[in-house]
């Protein structure tokens, strides 16, 4: 199967699982408020934010290990695949229980920075120290086994798995908290459910589509888990900043304005944040462009890095924009019964984290899946620390000291995004031996004017008043949605990308099963 026939089955796998994500967030962020109350709907995100500080403890083992795994697959070295795969394993088991422990030991200390109300008090202590300590170690072991899914090029069931059983988490925090009225604990045993089912699943399917691979001892080697973290160092600083720019801003939020602040945040960005994979293909890449770059194909390399990034481009720039211009409706419709009047306040952060995600993850395009491949990581690693402490201290001034309260965090993250971006691009240039110009102008232009169609539709709907209640909110979205399908083929695609998309349909008769087409229909139309 072509690449770009596997990537298009993956997303269209995707689409599915995002939406079935994207919508049990979006059903389940009011219900979780009215279960657990703005405070302990806020503690449940500070509780996410933590393990995800936590697992950073890996020191990169997850990032390097899926580059590893990748190439010895593209070379066919079964053998070198399972003493990477079996080093890791024992790696994150380890490290992943001394976190746990140390979590669950040191946490006593740590909760007086939650700024806790006296009412969940109790309750909060106890959750918090025992559900860290479990959630931690598996935080550390199912990156190692979605790694083997993900080097073989299937992302797809990565994405279902995760559908699957956030599906009957969903269902299970319905029944616990609304039926039981299980709070804080309630949640975190049905959390700490998923994360155990999630890892079983992964470890099957893992087998499944490498069943060459083996998990034992006696394939430990030091050498190869000094290889990993030998490359691991830069990937480790680069995921650390990552998230210390996004999980800290729940902590800094909470210590300075309590875990209310926290739960008008998170309702706010939990959209961008859940779409964000519906709309990108970057992931999907890294393992071709492993292979491309170990077997020097530097034509095809540039290739993923040109129109990679414009295709992601073009994607995520529908969500940007329904989103960012309709940020105020959206969340008038959808938080304004359990937020009350902060659904607004909640509107902001959504609009802003837009911006972010325009900046970061759309602009970025598939750069980071080029930097991981060709391994040019130094400059990005060593160039973001100062960056990040810049955007903590930039978000601290601003909430402790400033009215512009909860959405400083925000707007420290999008002055970061501004600085950071160019820099990226041209490096990223560099790196495939392009010059910014070509990179630019081949990538980037075309989406371009297709965002500023948008935004000019959208944004008329939205001043014309068309936007003040549901029926009206949807039709703006699908009358964005026609314009950006309408724009995308006619604008944003080269002549080239249209007929690669033509062949990509008639050579796989499961895509064009997906998507409800014939080979007739197709032929005609052509």
């Amino acid at each position: 199967m072509r690449v770009s026939t596997r990537i298009a089955v993956n997303q269209i796998t995707r689409w599915g699982a995002t939406l079935v994500q994207g919508l049990i967030a979006f059903s389940m962020v009011p219900l979780l408020i009215r279960f657990l109350g703005k405070d302990g709907y806020g503690i449940v995100t500070l509780l996410i934010a933590v393990v995800a500080m936590c697992a950073m403890a890996d020191f990169g083992l997850r990032t390097a290990l899926g580059r590893h795994l990748a190439e010895e697959l593209a070379r066919g070295q079964h053998p070198r695949f399972n003493e990477l795969f079996s080093s890791a394993v024992y790696v994150a088991l380890v490290a992943g229980s001394f976190a746990g422990l140390m979590w669950g030991l040191l946490a006593p200390s740590f909760i007086a920075v939650f700024n806790l109300p006296a009412s969940l008090a109790a309750e909060a202590q106890s959750v918090i120290r025992w559900y860290g300590a479990i959630a931690i170690p598996l935080s550390f072991l199912l990156p190692v086994y979605a790694a083997v899914i993900f080097a073989s090029g299937r992302s797809d069931i990565l994405d279902g798995v995760t559908a699957g059983t956030a599906i009957i988490q969903a269902v299970g925090l319905v029944a616990v908290l609304g039926l039981s009225r299980g709070g804080l604990l309630g949640w975190a045993l049905v959390t700490v459910g998923e994360l155990i089912l999630r890892l079983l699943i992964l470890r099957y399917l893992g087998h499944r589509l490498a069943p060459f691979g083996l998990t034992k001892l006696g394939l430990v080697r030091r050498d190869v888990i000094r290889g990993l973290f030998s490359t691991s160092a830069y990937p480790f600083m680069l995921q650390l900043m990552y998230v210390v720019n996004i999980y800290a801003d729940p902590l800094i939020l909470t210590t300075i304005l309590g875990p209310s602040a926290v739960a008008i945040y998170r309702a706010g960005m939990v959209l961008p944040m859940r779409i964000q994979p519906l709309f990108s293909i970057a992931d999907q890449l890294q393992p071709f462009a492993v292979a491309y770059h170990v077997t020097q194909r530097k034509a095809k390399l540039q290739d993923v890095l040109i129109r990679g990034t414009r295709y992601t481009v073009l994607l995520r720039i529908l969500p940007c924009a329904v989103l960012g211009v309709f940020s105020e409706p959206i969340t008038r419709f959808w938080l304004s019964g359990a937020l009350g009047s902060d659904y607004r306040l909640a509107g902001h952060v959504l609009a802003g984290w837009v911006i972010v995600e325009l900046l970061t993850t759309t602009a970025g395009g598939a750069q980071w899946s080029i930097f991981f491949a060709v391994n040019k990581l130094r400059f990005l690693a060593w160039s973001q620390v100062p960056l990040t402490v810049f955007n903590l201290t930039v978000s601290i001034i601003l909430v402790a000291w400033t009215s512009v309260g909860l959405l400083g965090v925000v707007i420290g993250t999008i002055v970061l995004a501004l600085i950071r971006r160019p820099m990226l691009i041209i490096y990223a240039a560099r790196a495939c031996g392009l010059s910014t110009r070509t990179y630019l102008v081949e990538a980037y232009a075309r989406p371009a004017i297709v965002l500023v169609i948008l935004g000019a539709v959208a944004s008329s709907w939205l001043r014309l008043g068309l936007a003040e209640s549901v029926l009206g909110l949807l039709a703006g979205a699908a009358a964005t949605t026609f314009a950006w399908l309408l724009s995308v083929w006619w604008l944003g695609l080269t002549a080239n990308d249209r007929r690669d998309a033509r062949l990509m349909l008639n050579e796989s008769p499961a895509t064009l099963d997906i998507l409800g087409l014939r080979r007739g229909v197709l032929r005609r139309r052509e």
